[in-house]
C-alpha cells in the first residue's frame, strides 16, 4: 500500500485535503488501521496474537515492553513512533495523521484522547492541519486527558486527569484545567 504521496504533503506544508486524488492513500490507512484497531479492540492483551497485531498495526517490531490495553483506537498506525516501556491504558484514541511519537517510560491512563489533526475553520469539509505530538521519556498523561495538534510534553511532565492541553508542557512541570495550565514543577 502507497500511503507516500498524501502524507508526504501534509509533513511538507501542514496541511492537506480530503478532495484531493492523493486522500485516497491517506484513506486505505485510516480504513486499515480501523479495520486492525477493532480486531486489537476484541481481543484481551494475553491473547497470543496480539502484539503481532499491533506490530501491524504500527507497521514495526513494537518492542515487547510496550504494553496498550484493549480497547484502544488508531486512525494511522503507520504515523505512529514507540520507545520502550511505555503502558497505554484502556480507551485511548490516537488520531495521528500528523505523527505522535511517545519516548520511553511513557504512562498513557484510560480515555486518553490525542490529536494531530485540526479542521480549518473557514474551509472545514476539505481542509485539514497537521501537527506531530511528542511525549517526552517518563510523561505520565492522567485519565480522560486530551492532547491537541503540536504539543509537545516535556520529559518526567504529569497532565492531571481531564486536562486540555493546547500548550507546550515543560520538562518536570505538573499541568491541569481546561485550557492546561501548570500547577508546580516537580524536583
Amino acid at each position: 500500500m502507497n500511503t507516500n504521496r498524501y502524507f508526504e504533503i501534509i509533513d511538507k506544508e501542514g496541511k492537506g485535503r480530503n478532495d484531493v486524488p492523493e486522500f485516497e492513500d491517506a484513506l486505505k490507512e485510516i480504513i486499515r488501521s480501523h479495520d486492525l484497531s477493532l480486531k486489537i479492540s476484541a481481543k484481551h492483551p494475553t491473547d497470543e496474537d496480539y502484539h503481532a497485531l499491533l506490530c501491524e498495526l504500527f507497521q514495526t517490531d513494537l518492542d515487547p515492553s510496550v504494553s496498550i490495553v484493549s480497547p484502544f483506537y488508531c486512525d494511522n498506525g503507520a504515523r505512529m513512533r514507540f520507545g520502550k516501556d511505555i503502558t497505554i491504558n484502556k480507551g485511548a484514541t490516537f488520531l495521528s495523521a500528523g505523527i505522535i511519537e511517545i519516548e520511553d517510560g511513557v504512562l498513557i491512563g484510560p480515555d486518553v484522547k490525542i490529536a494531530t489533526v485540526n479542521h480549518d475553520l473557514e474551509d472545514r469539509h476539505h481542509q485539514f492541519y497537521f501537527k506531530k505530538v511528542t511525549i517526552k521519556k517518563n510523561a505520565w498523561i492522567c485519565i480522560g486527558a486530551i492532547i491537541c495538534p503540536g504539543v509537545t510534553i516535556g520529559e518526567n511532565a504529569v497532565v492531571a486527569a481531564g486536562a486540555v492541553v493546547t500548550k507546550d508542557v515543560p520538562d518536570n512541570a505538573v499541568v491541569g484545567g481546561n485550557p492546561a495550565k501548570i500547577i508546580k514543577y516537580l524536583k
